[in-house]
């Protein structure tokens, strides 16, 4: 909205990263710059301010954690009540963002813009793609056509949901993106496009409710491979009190791993280590005790689990959060 500020979130990542020389892409050290620094070198973002800015972190997104999201969600939510806010950017390392964009899919209650961006190379490479990357998240945290989407994740001219973006490479800019849906939308000449808008509750309409003491249930996640030693899941469910299996294809599990996870009394959840299509349901599952993780990956099935057990729910109760987010 035009007279409110925009809300920039420093976390860190390869967007605030320094090399030793500009041909340095792949060796360098992330989240060494500021958040205010970032915005000063993208003189263009003045057209699209006023903003305010806080650093709430500077690290590598590898070292982001269940903690970690659980503070930013506070502060996001705190920020986002502001009447004098219109809208967040978050800059975000690219190991980790399809995670914490989906925990705060989950956990943010608002109708405003939220955009995670970020860069694949460091801010002191050749061709560094993080001052135009930042550049079209502000220009779609500004565009009315954001609010009420859910959060979103602007890199490379493309509009990504947080529920459907995933990292699709180690190293090309063109990295986040969406095999099964396809992009969002996209930015071109400072515009906001958007082709579909997210039919799975979030943010405004989620259920989970962040405590005060940022605490989660342990999700332990295995994903299988040929020849596994069943052992590793009870070495996992030992330590958990959720578990997210990457089967095979459609979620396939050997017969030795559904013998050892029939003693396995936590909760369940089968998915696929694939990472394109959809785990549904078959006769077996509720015999057997799963809940299948429809299109989410394992890491952000485990994400929904792991917000899902803050309370005790029965397999029924989780079957339709599984259905709902």
């Amino acid at each position: 909205m035009k007279g409110t500020k925009i809300m920039m979130i420093g976390t860190g990542g390869t967007i605030a990263g320094t090399g030793n020389g500009s041909s340095a892409l792949t060796e360098y050290r992330a989240g060494s710059i500021g958040v205010d620094d970032l915005m000063q070198a993208v003189p263009a973002l003045e057209e699209y301010g006023p903003f305010e800015s806080v650093q709430f972190s500077n690290i590598d997104s590898s070292e982001m954690s269940p903690y970690r999201w659980g503070h930013l969600a506070k502060l996001v939510n705190e920020v986002a009540k502001r009447d004098d806010i219109g809208g967040i950017v978050i800059t975000h390392g690219t190991d980790t963002m399809e995670e914490t964009a989906y925990f705060l899919q989950l956990t943010v209650n608002t109708c405003k813009p939220v955009v995670m961006t970020g860069s694949m190379r460091p801010a002191t490479a050749l061709s560094a793609d993080g001052p135009v990357n930042l550049l079209q998240a502000m220009q779609v945290a500004r565009s009315k056509n954001a609010w009420n989407q859910g959060v979103l994740v602007v890199m490379n001219g493309y509009i990504d949901s947080a529920r459907e973006v995933a990292k699709l490479h180690t190293t090309d800019v063109a990295t986040f993106g969406n095999t099964q849906l396809g992009h969002m939308g996209c930015v071109q000449n400072g515009q906001a496009y958007f082709y579909y808008t997210p039919c799975r509750k979030h943010t405004s309409e989620s259920e989970f409710i962040l405590h005060n003491e940022v605490e989660f249930p342990t999700v332990g996640i295995v994903n299988l491979y040929g020849g596994m030693d069943t052992e590793i899941l009870n070495m996992v469910a030992s330590r958990s009190q959720g578990l997210v299996i990457g089967g095979f294809g459609h979620g396939t599990l050997p017969q030795g791993v559904r013998d050892t996870l029939k003693k396995i009394a936590i909760p369940k959840v089968r998915s696929s280590r694939i990472g394109n299509g959809i785990v549904s349901s078959n006769s077996s599952d509720v015999k057997e005790g799963f809940i299948v993780s429809d299109s989410l990956s394992p890491v952000k099935a485990r994400i929904l689990l792991m917000l899902a057990l803050q309370q005790e729910r029965s397999r029924e109760e989780l079957e339709r959060i599984f259905a709902t987010y």
